[in-house]
């Protein structure tokens, strides 16, 4: 996939320096990209929006990240819509591998740069994703 133009991407993001940098660069790559900067908002913008990806930040105030995949894992409605976890703790990281929910289909430890991002976003968008 050359670029993202026709995807609907939720960004899920506490800092908003972060979100910045991610909305920018998926939408400079065409994509149309919903914010949410915690985790009950990101779950109810899936829900409602249905996108083709969610990016989501591990350590966020509230419900973090890490509940936010349970919970989107579990859901019917949900658990199909492709995950990149991005986190800025890559100890954190083998709290999400060790869930009893499948693995998310991509990860990237912050900071983040504008390649790997696309890189990760277009890798995790070309695999196969049940229901999809």
């Amino acid at each position: 996939m050359s670029d993202l133009t026709g995807l609907r991407i939720l960004v899920v993001d506490d800092e908003p320096d972060t979100l910045a940098f991610i909305v920018a660069v998926l939408e400079d790559s065409g994509a149309e990209v919903i914010e949410a900067c915690d985790g009950n908002e990101a779950l109810d913008l899936a829900r409602r929006e249905k996108p083709d990806l969610v990016t989501l930040d591990i350590s966020m105030p509230g419900k973090d990240g890490g509940q936010v995949f349970e919970e989107m894992r579990s859901d019917p409605a949900l658990r199909d819509i492709p995950v990149c976890i991005i986190s800025g703790r890559p100890e954190l990281r083998r709290l999400i591998y060790q869930r009893t929910v499948p693995p998310p289909d991509g990860y990237l430890d912050k900071p983040i740069d504008e390649k790997s991002l696309l890189l990760n976003v277009r890798k995790v968008l070309s695999l196969p994703h049940e229901g999809r």
